[in-house]
């Protein structure tokens, strides 16, 4: 690693304001770059030295980030790679990491906790639709804006899992520990092929920890305490999550009277069996919405206006969280002659932050305003969506009811 950057220095074209974070191969400083007209967050590796791993992680985390186009993470805005150097230029998040936001040896109110994971399982979501596994999902990597908007950082663990083409192959050496050991998963004793259902794990983790303030496999020890105890043993750690149970939250102080649908989720999400868990966190962060919406009454829903041939115009509720619409009988709104059993997917993390709403698979048709749609965008109020015979408008909590 080169000395760090001083404020008034630059670096190419970029003005250093200040640093703002160390990394375990790159520097984030706040510039200012040309063309904003606000700061942003310079990832900065300068290391002569730089491994073929270094330079894969940096490749890949590149090639995740440009994908993204949802209001859960930072965007990406440009990036250069070459024999001594990488950086990648992207946006500042104001606002606070996790672990400093909420300290973890206390219960966090459960409506708020539910709703930085669910917003957490937003940011993965669409990343876990294109077959990209995160494997680092910690406190640390989730941060509060001063709005109470969620952003999920740092992809620089991510790989492309059933799709090796596409970001390259595991550039981990196989059984060490990837990620954060507090947060790895058992399966990592027995394979280094993580899935979606990995960063499920890891977020049910730190959801268990904010609802109690204690750690999921050591009965009644704080999360510090066991944090500190284990400091430097991340093999101790994996073999927690391998061998030990996850203590029932309900024997905790305040815990007593959880949904049973949160419970449930809690004890599917940590289970030793990846195959157990939640498939992605889409499937998660739609659990997390009906809890909110249905069991807890915090968050409200929005409304899908569908309107068919021949028919009247029909009103459905749409809860926070990956919801499917099209013809087949197990979608969460029935869009007759849409001529796909799923045909689209709308991904929202609740309030009025914005949904995102994709085609279900290529051969969905999808129209907004007459214009097709052909990957991920973002829902404006008044947008007209159209897929076979159906129209379709989503109506915001605001404006719904």
């Amino acid at each position: 690693m080169t000395e760090p950057l001083q404020p008034g220095m630059t670096y190419r074209d970029f003005e250093i304001l200040e640093e703002v974070g160390v990394g375990s191969f790159a520097r984030v400083y706040k510039v200012l770059a040309p063309g904003f007209d606000r700061p942003l967050a310079l990832k900065l590796a300068e290391n002569p030295r730089m491994s073929d791993e270094m330079i894969t992680r940096a490749i890949r985390e590149v090639a995740v980030l440009k994908s993204f186009n949802n209001p859960h993470v930072a965007r990406l805005h440009g990036s250069s790679i070459g024999a001594d150097h990488f950086y990648v230029l992207m946006d500042y998040v104001e606002g606070q990491q996790l672990d400093h936001h909420h300290d973890f040896d206390e219960p966090m109110a459960l409506g708020e906790a539910l709703g930085i994971i669910m917003q957490a399982c937003m940011g993965l979501a669409e990343a876990h639709a294109q077959g990209v596994v995160h494997r680092d999902v910690k406190p640390a990597n989730i941060w509060i804006q001063s709005d109470g908007t969620v952003k999920l950082l740092d992809f620089g663990l991510a790989r492309a899992w059933g799709v090796p083409w596409a970001y390259g192959t595991n550039a981990t050496a196989a059984r060490t520990v990837v990620g954060t050991p507090h947060y790895c998963q058992p399966e990592q004793l027995v394979t280094d092929q993580l899935t979606p259902a990995s960063d499920v794990y890891s977020l049910a983790t730190i959801l268990y920890e904010m609802l109690c303030g204690y750690a999921v496999l050591f009965p009644h020890r704080h999360v510090t305490d066991v944090v500190e105890a284990l400091r430097d043993n991340p093999i101790a750690w994996l073999d927690a999550h391998a061998m030990r149970n996850m203590v029932p939250i309900s024997r905790y102080p305040g815990c007593g009277g959880l949904p049973d649908g949160l419970l449930l989720l809690l004890r599917r999400s940590l289970a030793k069996d990846p195959n157990k868990r939640p498939q992605s966190s889409g499937e998660m962060a739609s659990i997390l919405g009906t809890i909110l919406c249905e069991d807890l009454d915090a968050m409200p829903a929005a409304c899908v206006r569908v309107v068919a041939p021949g028919s009247r115009p029909v009103d459905v509720a749409l809860a926070p969280g990956r919801r499917m619409l099209g013809s087949g009988t197990g979608c969460d709104v029935m869009l007759p002659g849409a001529g796909l059993e799923v045909a689209v997917v709308l991904d929202w993390s609740g309030g009025d932050r914005p949904m995102q709403i994709r085609p279900a698979a290529p051969g969905a048709e999808l129209q907004r305003n007459g214009e097709q749609v052909r990957r991920a965008v973002l829902v404006e109020p008044g947008d007209v969506f159209a897929i076979g015979e159906s129209h379709f408008v989503v109506v915001y909590p605001e404006e719904a009811f």
